[in-house]
């Protein structure tokens, strides 16, 4: 992973981070629960819809982690698994979509991100104790 990929990696953790219980707050009477029910497929949603709507439920379900305490390896395993959803997502957009560029960007991140998790597993590996 590139210095440029890491900082970017960086910057959209953290505006994740962040985003989630502004864009709650910004939701009058949103709850998690309305906001998990809002993602569930619904029999009238398209194909690709109920396949994204799936994926971001599977995400959801896949995210926690024990933390560590160490920010190092916590930060592997949350982009391991924040990765993971993107692939997902990136599978199915290659499943569904038409469109000659956005197919073109799934394949390239299914590329980068799937690479960017070997090289976090490989050295959780390497710093495990």
């Amino acid at each position: 992973m590139n210095i440029m990929n890491m900082k970017t990696v960086i910057a959209l953790t953290g505006l994740l981070a962040l985003g989630a219980p502004i864009a709650l707050a910004q939701m009058p009477g949103m709850d998690m629960q309305k906001m998990m029910q809002m993602m569930m497929p619904q029999p009238g949603d398209t194909a690709s819809t109920k396949d994204l709507k799936q994926a971001h439920m599977d995400m959801m379900k896949d995210m926690p982690m024990q933390f560590t305490g160490d920010a190092d390896k916590d930060f592997a395993t949350s982009m391991m698994k924040h990765h993971a959803g993107g692939i997902e997502m990136a599978k199915i957009q290659l499943k569904h979509g038409k469109d000659p560029e956005m197919r073109k960007m799934a394949e390239k991140l299914i590329k980068e991100q799937g690479n960017d998790n070997k090289e976090f597993a490989t050295w959780l590996k390497k710093h495990s104790n």
